[in-house]
């Protein structure tokens, strides 16, 4: 196994507290893949399945009550998971479904009870096919939340709407993990079949959680297509739905519609150039983190307090100026205190990038150069994580950053070296963009490279 992988594995495992067989189970699933492993990638869905399996075995091993072979049978898928071998993990889990439809003719012979219980074992195995790493298992699972709404729905009208939401979310999973604009599609089309038969005053918090993903998807979509007038669409969603939905009856949802529409106002800001989306953005993110604490919804408030960051940023470099940029760079102090370099280092790094970046546009209204070499130790930090041989993207990201830093504290100190190393390292970090087939990006980066030239000659001369 590539050595890099191997670190990744023993690192999720201990840290997500999941056995390494598991996680194997999971890489395994995704075939054989060609060209250089995305690491980040594959670490942030190994540490996704483990919560999903986490999630998984809580409620397999629940008894049933009144059958013991069926416990059973959920026992042994549990630990057939636990092992890697999420194929037999289907097959017990078949087996233990199975109990609670044999014996009828028909679907009406059977009791309320068992065709609810039965629908949450057809659900539970499209769990299980979740945790798999490619898009046919997604569709799988798509197939098995579906049948699962089918039987609950059979049993009591309306009870398999949550089975049709875990079906969405499952096609909204694999439009955005394997660039599957279809999967959007057909999410946004369930979604609003659901809508259509719910009504956002006497059933405001299943309109509104439907409202939730339908955003979602659409936000998902407009990475395809659609752009600014998709994302106008779902900023529209989210202040609808705000509207109609009382704090108090569902605050979680609640704070995750406020936080969602901070994150939908803020793109919108950044693709139109437009402060005052931004704005309204960083007052939406804000509405959110009153609605929780950093004891009660830690990885939230992380998450949240990061795209507040990445707002003010955006903020910042348009309108607000110093205040946006010191809100930044407070922000992603208090992140990386939820990702730990021992535990989490591409997280780690990726936050140390963005205070460097923070602290550049901060530096533009210092005349001492304090900020800006505060911002290059942001940088040196990121890259000792970031290593050119294992993610030479985000290494040339961060050199590049690093770099464009070095030249402004040159340009300010009239310091050569400093200078030539700032040429040097963007050199480096654009020939490193254009192998790997970023030339758009390594585009954007060459006008920092001739002014460094030019301040190199310069301050040879002088």
């Amino acid at each position: 196994m590539n050595p890099e992988l191997a670190t990744i594995l023993a690192r999720v495992s201990q840290r997500e507290g999941v056995p390494p067989a598991l996680l194997l189970g999971v890489l395994a699933s995704m075939g054989d893949a060609s060209g250089k492993p995305d690491f980040t990638r594959i670490e942030n869905n190994l540490a996704r399945r483990a919560g999903d399996f986490r999630s998984l075995q809580t409620r397999l091993a629940r008894p049933a009550g009144n059958d013991p072979e069926r416990d059973r049978l959920q026992a042994l898928a549990i630990q057939a998971l636990a092992e890697g071998r999420l194929a037999e993990a289907d097959r017990l889990l078949a087996l233990a479904e199975q109990r609670n439809l044999d014996g009828a003719a028909a679907p009406d012979a059977l009791s309320r009870d068992r065709l609810l219980a039965a629908a949450a074992g057809r659900a539970d195995r499209g769990a299980v096919a979740m945790l798999h790493l490619n898009p046919k298992a997604y569709g799988e699972a798509a197939e098995r939340y579906a049948e699962a709404a089918l039987i609950a729905d059979s049993a009591e009208a309306g009870s398999g709407l949550t089975y049709a939401w875990m079906q969405a979310d499952a096609l909204a999973r694999r439009g955005a993990d394997f660039s599957d604009k279809s999967a959007f599609v057909a999410s946004i089309g369930q979604l609003r079949g659901l809508l259509a038969k719910l009504d956002n005053f006497d059933q405001t918090v299943p309109w509104a959680e439907t409202q939730l993903r339908l955003a979602r998807s659409l936000t998902g979509l407009s990475h395809y297509e659609g752009g600014g007038s998709l994302l106008r669409q779902v900023v529209e969603i989210y202040r609808t739905t705000l509207e109609d939905l009382q704090r108090a009856k569902a605050p979680r949802l609640w704070t995750t519609l406020q936080t969602r529409l901070g994150e939908a106002l803020a793109r919108l800001g950044e693709i139109e150039d437009d402060a005052g989306l931004l704005d309204d953005g960083v007052a939406a993110f804000r509405a959110g983190l009153s609605g929780m604490t950093r004891a009660d919804m830690p990885r939230e408030w992380g998450r949240l307090q990061w795209e507040l960051g990445k707002a003010h940023v955006a903020l910042g470099l348009r309108a607000s100026g110093v205040s946006a940029f010191e809100a930044a760079v407070n922000c992603f102090k208090l992140v990386l205190d939820d990702r730990p370099r021992e535990s989490a280092p591409l997280e780690w790094a990726e936050v140390q990038d963005r205070i460097g970046a923070a602290l550049v546009g901060l530096a533009g209204y210092y005349n001492e150069p304090v900020v800006l070499e505060e911002a290059i130790a942001a940088f040196d930090a990121a890259l000792d994580v970031r290593r050119r041989e294992i993610v030479p993207s985000l290494w040339a990201e961060s050199a590049a950053n690093r770099a464009e830093a070095r030249l402004e504290l040159a340009e300010r100190i009239r310091d050569r070296v400093e200078a030539e190393k700032a040429t040097t390292e963007l050199v480096m970090a654009i020939e490193t963009l254009r192998g790997l087939g970023l030339a758009a990006e390594a585009k954007r980066r060459e006008p920092k490279l001739r002014r460094a030239a030019v301040l190199v000659e310069t301050l040879r001369k002088s």
